[in-house]
Order: structure tokens, then C-alpha cells, then sequence
């Protein structure tokens, strides 16, 4: 609990700026607050630098962020240019609207505070305070909804801060009580009850710890903690969240890879505040730079979380820096993909289904929603509907395999009649990754600095002298599935082998017949496939219309969805089975 003792000299009247060589004379005495770089004790700390959003990174605001970080080494000539500096903010920020780049350069300002006391005259040092004061009163306007970080930024740790460093003075210290209020707010509504972030605040998420932790620690200083009880329960769940969403290089999924930069000091910031055993481990294996256990301990949680509320999905086949990974998104009616494998980001971006019956684009009529999430030992398998046009919905399904290191993404198109349907989505293929197709069959291979997967588009024959209407190539937009037919329904999947090793030696498939009372039933009613790679087989099983008992490779499937493998002896091995 901080405390902040008066000289003896000053019982009868407190200190402060009106006495301001005392004043100068107190803050330069005073052992506590103590500053935020050196209460947040790890190597290399530079609090306000973490997680940069990408429009502050090289900008004049990262500038100032590091000029102020070294007022410390500034001599008392140097006042002249600092109070030249001040005056040409404080001008500015009286027109300035409120922003991630403002929120940051006040809060910089506010951590100079202290030192500035040794640099500059009471006047613009007191104006200052009124300055940020004020900005921090009028930043409850800001929305969360709409610009969550800045609203963060400026009516939580702004206030925090200035509580925080100067509660000798009433102003700031008023300040506290309704900082704690917009802080455990924003930890509350922007995350889903364990800690997943809204996909649609993916992009400043890690933006967003940086801000809580700096001030999770600047409250466990004050009288009273900056977070409730609630609050609190979230932040430790987003740092195992954060971890969930790291790709091997340390940044964070669905964002710009350099987002990452700064980030190491403030993951091992926030996991000493969580201080949990299964985090530490998890970030071991994880976070670069630390050092993995050869074999995680089994009784660590899942890899693989999902939100509805969130509208997220993580895939993932072990907690390992190169485990295969998949992220699904989809928020505000688009859906976004990620794979990553190794130390490879294979696509990442906008994969919408593009559905056109007879002749007309549709339009989606309503939001994505989840229909399915299971996961054991075997996979991961997630499904979300899409509702169209005219009674048309598309049906999306991932199932990322563990021990199996396989992909299957795929879209069934459902309609109420018969129609000429033309389907196709694009995977966003990343930079530096792209797409090699066979010469004689229609399968390829993902290929970056070495190969990554191999494509099989297994509603389309095998071999290109076959004529079908559809196709898997490469277009400027990334790796493009098309398909075509005059039907009620269609099934659209890609199976993508994850293991080179594996697909690098024999790689086929089958289209199956599926029957049904000895009748065979048409592909608008149930698809079967064989898949072989490597020593590798399975059967892939989906009913489009209404479920039934059927035969596929004498087997009887009753389910909606079915996969399996073939073993080396005895029976089918099932994956998965959805009803």
C-alpha cells in the first residue's frame, strides 16, 4: 500500500506547487511512487512502449514517447527547449481529438511529471497537470464500443496515472475513483468472461493488456486496487488468452506481424501478475526466447478454445511454438482465416463464400453463427451457418487434426430447389507463400521457405483430363476453390496434409459412391471420399439433405458428418461424428 509522508516542516502547511521550490525539493525526496519502469521489474522495461499500435510505431508520437522516457539525462540548459516542447503540446492538444497517438503522448507527459519538477518553472509544469487533469475528466465522452483502446488510454490509465504519481494533489487524487470505474468496465465488456477478446478488438488486444498491466501494477501500489474482483479474474484469463493467440515469431494472430515488436517485457510483466503455474508453462512453450520443457505436462489445459460471444475459434494441435494453428473470426459478417505452421503463417485474411444461383450474387442476410465446437484428443472441429438470399445458407466446417496433422475446410451450400450454383472462397495466402499445382492432377502445394501442406480439392476429380466445372488455382486474391452445379445443394472441401514428410511420397483420392437402400444418391444428397497420403487413409462422409442410414465403402453412416480413419488392422478408426 503506497503512502506518501509530508517533510516535518510542512505539517502545518502541505506542500505543494504554489510552493514550488519545496515542492521540487519534496518529489525529489520522496521514496514512493515509486516510477512505473522501475515498480514493473523485468529487464528492459519500457512500459509505454509495449505493443505499439502499427500507426504510432516510427511516428512523431514514438518520438516524443522516447524523448520523455530520457528526461533523467537532461541538464537544466536544456529547459528552454523541453518548455518550448511543452508549450507546442499543450497548444495542440487543446484542438487535438482524442486518439490512440494523443492518449499515448499524455500519458508520457504524465510520467515526466515527477522529473520535470527538476527541469522546469512552476508555471507551464502546473499548466500541464491542468492540462492532463482536464483531458482525463473529459475522456469519459470517449465510446468503448467504438474506439475501446483510446477510451482505455485516456479515462482509465491517464487518470490511474495521475492518481497514482501525485496524489498529494486533490485534483489527482479524485482522479482514482472513477479510473477504477472505466478500467474494470473495459476489462468486463471487452472480454468474454474468460478473457477472450472480442474478434472485432483483435486488433488492439495486445494494445489493451499493455494498458492493464501497466496498470494492474501501478494499482497494487495505491490504497485501493485499480480493478474489481471481477475485473481482476478477467485480466488473469486475457494473459492466457494473449498466450493462446501468439504465432511463433511472438506476434499476435490476425494482425500485422510487426505488432509483436515490445512485446516479450510485457508478457513476462503480466505473467508475474498472474502468477500461475500453467500460464508459465504454457508461455515457456510458447513465447520466443524462453525455454520449452521437452514434454509439456498432460494435465495442462487445451490448446484450443472457442467464443461464441467473442465470435472466435482457436485450433490448435499442441502448446508448441511450431504446433499447427488455426484461427477462425467471424465478427461483423466476415470470416477470417489464419494457418500457421512452424514458423510459418501459410494464409491469414478474409475467406468469405462467394455464392452465386443462377447468375445472382447473394448477399448475407444475417450474422455468422456457431453451430458446433468439439474437441478431444483426436481434433479440433468447429462449424458456423451463414443465412443468404432466397433460403440459401452456407454451412462452414474446419476440423484440424492432431496426431493426424491434417486441415479440412469446407462449405455446404444448402438451398430450398434446384439452381444453377456457382461457389467459390479464396484462402488468403500470406506473403512469400504460394500455391504449386500438379501437372497431370488437380492437387498442389502450399509452399514457403519449404513446403507446408498439400491442397486436395476432393469434390473435384483427381485427374485434369477429366472434365468437371470447377477449379483450384492461384489468383492474385490468394489459393481459389471453385465450384459449380445444377443442384439444391453442393459440397465444396479442401483436405490439406500438414506433414511433408508424409505427402511427399503418395498422394491420392477417391470420390466415393454413397448408396442408400441399394439406390445411388445423387452428390446434392450425401458425398463420400478416400483420401490417401503416405501410408495415411481415411473416409470423409457428409449427408446434405436430410440424414439417414447409408453405405459408403461398405460402411453404414447415419450421421451428418463423419471422419475416419483406416488403421493398419481391425476397424474404422472415427475422428469425429456429428449428428
Amino acid at each position: 500500500m503506497a503512502t506518501v509522508e509530508q517533510p516535518k516542516k510542512a505539517t502545518k502547511r502541505k506542500v505543494g506547487p504554489d510552493r514550488w521550490e519545496d515542492w521540487t525539493k519534496y518529489l525529489a525526496k520522496r521514496e514512493k511512487p515509486v516510477p512505473l519502469a522501475k515498480l514493473i521489474a523485468v529487464k528492459q522495461a519500457a512500459p509505454l512502449l509495449w505493443a505499439l499500435p502499427a500507426d504510432v510505431c516510427g511516428s512523431a508520437t514514438e518520438e516524443l514517447l522516447a524523448q520523455l522516457r530520457s528526461l533523467k539525462s537532461r541538464k537544466a540548459n536544456d529547459a528552454g527547449e523541453i518548455v518550448a516542447d511543452l508549450e507546442q503540446w499543450l497548444e495542440s492538444a487543446r484542438i487535438r481529438e482524442a486518439s490512440t497517438p494523443f492518449a499515448l503522448e499524455a500519458l508520457a507527459w504524465a510520467h515526466a511529471l515527477p522529473v520535470l519538477t527538476s527541469l522546469l518553472p512552476a508555471a507551464p509544469w502546473s499548466q500541464l497537470v491542468d492540462q492532463l487533469v482536464s483531458i482525463a475528466s473529459d475522456a469519459g465522452q470517449t465510446d468503448l464500443s467504438t474506439a475501446p483502446l483510446t477510451q482505455q488510454l485516456l479515462a482509465g490509465e491517464l487518470p490511474l496515472t495521475l492518481a497514482y504519481l501525485l496524489r498529494e494533489l486533490p485534483a489527482c487524487k479524485d482522479l482514482a475513483a472513477p479510473a477504477r470505474e472505466v478500467l474494470s468496465h473495459g476489462l468486463t465488456e471487452l472480454l468474454d468472461g474468460e478473457g477472450m477478446p472480442h474478434s472485432k478488438y483483435l486488433s488492439v488486444a495486445r494494445a489493451l493488456l499493455a494498458c492493464w498491466t501497466r496498470c494492474h501494477y501501478m494499482g497494487r501500489a495505491m490504497p485501493r486496487n485499480c480493478f474489481t474482483k471481477d475485473a481482476k479474474t478477467q485480466y488473469d484469463w486475457l494473459v492466457r488468452q494473449s498466450l493462446c493467440l501468439l504465432r511463433y515469431d511472438g506476434s499476435q494472430v490476425l494482425s500485422p506481424a510487426e505488432d509483436g515488436a515490445s512485446s516479450s517485457a510485457l508478457f513476462e510483466a503480466a505473467l508475474t501478475l498472474a502468477a500461475d503455474v500453467d500460464d508459465d508453462e504454457i508461455a515457456d512453450c510458447l513465447l520466443p526466447g524462453r525455454k520449452a520443457p521437452r514434454e509439456p505436462r498432460a494435465s495442462l489445459p487445451s490448446p484450443a478454445a472457442t467464443s461464441e460471444w467473442a465470435e472466435l475459434a482457436v485450433l490448435r494441435r499442441t502448446w508448441d511454438r511450431t504446433s499447427d494453428q488455426l484461427m477462425v473470426s467471424y465478427a461483423n459478417r466476415e470470416v477470417l482465416v489464419e494457418l500457421n505452421c512452424g514458423n510459418e503463417t501459410a494464409f491469414s485474411g478474409i475467406c468469405n463464400p462467394e455464392l452465386r444461383v443462377d447468375g445472382k450474387l447473394l448477399q448475407l442476410e444475417n450474422a455468422w453463427e456457431e453451430v458446433c465446437w468439439h474437441s478431444d484428443a483426436d481434433l479440433d472441429y468447429f462449424e458456423i451457418e451463414g443465412r443468404f438470399e432466397n433460403g440459401w445458407k452456407v454451412q462452414r466446417q474446419f476440423a484440424l487434426a492432431r496426431h493426424d496433422r491434417f486441415l479440412i475446410m469446407a462449405d455446404a451450400v444448402i438451398g430450398d430447389s434446384v439452381a444453377n450454383i456457382d461457389h467459390r472462397f479464396t484462402l488468403p495466402l500470406n506473403d512469400g507463400i504460394s500455391f504449386d499445382p500438379a501437372d497431370e492432377t488437380r492437387e498442389g502445394v502450399l509452399r514457403g521457405r519449404k513446403p507446408i501442406g498439400a491442397v486436395l480439392p476432393l469434390q473435384l476429380p483427381e485427374w485434369r483430363a477429366e472434365r468437371v466445372d470447377g477449379s483450384l488455382e492461384q489468383t492474385p486474391d490468394g489459393l481459389r476453390l471453385q465450384q459449380s452445379a445444377n443442384a439444391q445443394r453442393l459440397f465444396a472441401p479442401l483436405f490439406i496434409d500438414l506433414k511433408p514428410k508424409r505427402f511427399s511420397r503418395q498422394l491420392t483420392w477417391r470420390r466415393l459412391t454413397v448408396a442408400h437402400q441399394l439406390q445411388i444418391l445423387p452428390a446434392d444428397i450425401a458425398v463420400g471420399y478416400r483420401v490417401q497420403t503416405g501410408k495415411r487413409q481415411w473416409v470423409i462422409y457428409r449427408s446434405l439433405g436430410p440424414t439417414a442410414s447409408r453405405s459408403v465403402l461398405g460402411q453404414h453412416f447415419s450421421a451428418e458428418f463423419v471422419l475416419a480413419r483406416f488403421p493398419d488392422k481391425g476397424e474404422l478408426k472415427q475422428l469425429i461424428e456429428i449428428e
